[in-house]
């Protein structure tokens, strides 16, 4: 239009400074996250015992709610992989709550923002989960 040889070429433009200020204002507003998401693991074969342990889960998230905590509860027929991705997402620390850990009383805690994993008393959970 402007006249000279044909030459190939593309153009962007984007508003920097309203592209920060829009992302600053999602980060703001983003969602907090669940204290805790328990996460019941068991073989799926055995129904009985799944079924047991998904019981022990839903008191043990009622308990923990009656303390004041915010607790997520996973499916029992989740995976541990599947879990750990859910509960990622939701909350800021993960409750194992398997077979070893119901007969034991000790359940399995990991945070997420320092990836430390603890073995934690059932007694000392809402303490635990507090800080």
């Amino acid at each position: 239009m402007l006249g000279g040889p044909r030459a190939p070429g593309i153009g962007f433009a984007i508003g920097e400074n309203r592209l920060v200020l829009t992302l600053l204002a999602q980060e703001a507003a983003a969602q907090p996250k669940a204290d805790a998401f328990i996460a019941p693991l068991g073989d799926a074969a055995d129904a009985a015992k799944l079924a047991q342990i998904n019981a022990a889960a839903l008191v043990l998230a009622r308990e923990l709610r009656h303390k004041g905590l915010w607790i997520e509860l996973g499916e029992g027929s989740f995976r541990l992989k599947k879990s750990f991705e859910a509960a990622d997402k939701t909350a800021r620390q993960i409750v194992i709550l398997g077979e070893d850990e119901l007969q034991s009383g000790i359940l399995t805690v990991k945070n997420f923002s320092t990836g430390i994993q603890t073995k934690v008393p059932r007694g000392e959970l809402v303490s635990f989960l507090s800080n």
